[in-house]
């Protein structure tokens, strides 16, 4: 039914799956590479794992930046130059991502059974398209 609605207004719909883990997935392409991304809404930036720069051809930017996450700990995250964000052959937005070493993250998505991420959608992401989840038919609604 929302998607009803939505589409006529020019929104994009991408599908996504929920892991056992109950976090969100979807599959985008990065600069023409398909990737699994974890959908954040509770993330203030997006990443991609570090060890995906080359597969994702990001293109670094020299310095390095300590950000916080939901613990504690200091993250230390490289910005990158912007990158294409596409959903099947559709251009969705260019983007600066955080690279970020994921093993952590992929290791306890692992131990719960779920896929490993090759990066997280942030609300940077999220805000810049009106993003809408529609958690019942598992769409999340993008305006480009």
């Amino acid at each position: 039914m929302l998607k009803a609605i939505l589409k006529p207004q020019g929104f994009l719909s991408i599908k996504f799956k929920k892991t056992k883990s109950q976090h969100l997935v979807a599959h985008l392409k990065i600069n023409k590479k398909d990737g699994l991304f974890l959908i954040d809404t509770g993330a203030s930036n997006s990443f991609i794992s570090i060890d995906k720069e080359d597969y994702f051809s990001i293109v670094r930017q020299d310095n390095e930046l300590e950000m916080s996450g939901a613990g504690s700990e200091k993250l230390k995250a490289k910005p990158s130059m912007k990158s294409t964000i596409n959903y099947k052959e559709i251009f969705i937005l260019n983007l600066k991502f955080f690279l970020l070493d994921m093993n952590a993250i992929n290791s306890s998505l692992s131990e719960q059974g779920s896929l490993t991420i090759d990066g997280i959608i942030g609300a940077d992401f999220l805000k810049r398209t009106n993003a809408i989840i529609d958690y019942k038919s598992k769409n999340l609604f993008l305006k480009l």
